[in-house]
């Protein structure tokens, strides 16, 4: 995916202090959750001290879905860290031959590596990063519209299985067929139980 690193701003200052030592588990706790509910509103970010933001790099080599019978692909960058903070782009192209139409927030649920999902609450909207909010977006045959995803690999319980998600299932929108896309490096989001998402916009 080109042009990816200009457009997503330097990481904002995040509040939220590292409580703990950075630790990530083999599992977590499992959601029998239907895949596709809307996804919470932001509550807004944790208190406390400043944490050092990430700048996306370059794109780096993405594992990537075929092209499926709904005519889109996903694919999911590398992500950048700073001090347990991540984020990265997640891309769906079109790969067929009529427009494709999206509006405001994908639904999403972390995986572990059967595929089954983490009890991870995905949030609409992030102050650490920018979001363009809910609008209307069509993606043309060939043009590509994504999103951003940020979460913490922060561990504030021992007793809580930390998630080390290996798949993100998306749901473009509502009514749309779910893609499941391999995680490129791990969804560590420890015991915080969060990952919070932009809205889409065309990738330029």
């Amino acid at each position: 995916m080109n042009g990816l690193s200009g457009d997503l701003r330097r990481f904002a200052v995040a509040a939220g202090a590292v409580a703990a030592v950075l630790a990530a588990g083999a599992c977590g706790t499992r959601s029998g959750a239907a895949s596709g509910v809307p996804p919470a509103p932001a509550s807004g970010a944790p208190s406390g001290g400043p944490s050092p933001a990430p700048t996306l790099a370059s794109p780096t080599p993405n594992p990537s879905t075929a092209c499926s019978a709904d005519g889109v692909s996903l694919s999911m960058d590398r992500p950048d860290a700073a001090m347990g903070l991540r984020a990265a782009w997640v891309e769906l192209r079109n790969c067929g031959t009529r427009p494709y139409r999206l509006n405001g927030y994908p639904a999403l649920r972390v995986l572990d590596e059967k595929r089954q999902p983490f009890d991870v609450r995905a949030v609409q909207g992030t102050r650490e990063i920018k979001d363009p909010g809910p609008k209307p977006v069509t993606v043309a045959p060939g043009r590509s519209a994504r999103i951003g995803i940020v979460w913490r690999n922060l561990v504030t319980e021992s007793t809580v299985p930390a998630v080390n998600g290996s798949y993100l299932e998306v749901r473009p929108a509502p009514g749309r067929p779910v893609l499941v896309v391999p995680a490129n490096g791990p969804l560590d989001l420890g015991n915080t139980g969060r990952l919070e998402t932009t809205a889409w916009t065309l990738a330029r």
